[in-house]
């Protein structure tokens, strides 16, 4: 996709952006970027997703990711960053619905550095994320945290797709009777 083409890639693939409100630590606040979700219900800082189905090319992606890395995305988040006011506070995705084994960011527009913070050795890594760059984080949500901060030399938008798997009560219940198969509980 070419960056400059972003506002007609939302218009033509019928994406409809939103701000949220979010809850931190019991307070409110404008989410500090546009969102969309495409896949099951889904909840998080006070924000209920209802099921969406995917568009066409976000499907194909899906797909796409699914074939390249062997794991089964239900699920993608929209992410758009309007310039370097927009930003995403240090979290983790690691609400109990989301199999955190593996989540797939894919970057469309301006690079943006993303920041990972280990809370218990301390150590810090920035990565740059481009255009068209794919990044995926194989159980990285247990033991790492990430932002992507403000920066006020960002003028540009970018668009960031995170697809990931939420377990559903069926998906939950396959995952149960595979661990129960493969002897991974305790009875």
């Amino acid at each position: 996709m070419d960056p400059s083409l972003i506002h007609d890639f939302f218009r033509q693939e019928g994406i409809t952006l939103q701000q949220n409100k979010i809850t931190v630590f019991g307070k409110e606040y404008n989410e500090p970027r546009l969102t969309q979700w495409m896949g099951p219900r889904y909840r998080y800082s006070n924000i209920q997703w209802e099921e969406t189905k995917f568009n066409s090319t976000i499907h194909q992606w899906k797909l796409q990711l699914i074939d390249l890395l062997h794991f089964e995305f239900n699920a993608v988040l929209i992410n758009y960053y309007r310039n370097g006011e927009d930003s995403m506070g240090k979290h983790r995705d690691n609400e109990p619905e989301i199999d955190t084994a593996c989540i797939a960011s894919l970057s469309f527009g301006e690079s943006r550095s993303m920041l990972f913070e280990n809370p218990s050795t301390k150590q810090k890594i920035k990565v740059t994320l481009s255009h068209g760059d794919l990044l995926v984080m194989h159980h990285l949500q247990d033991r790492w945290w990430h932002s992507i901060p403000k920066s006020k030399r960002i003028l540009k938008p970018r668009i960031n797709l995170t697809f990931r798997s939420i377990l559903t009560s069926t998906s939950k219940d396959a995952l149960l009777d595979e661990e129960y198969y493969l002897g991974k509980n305790d009875h």
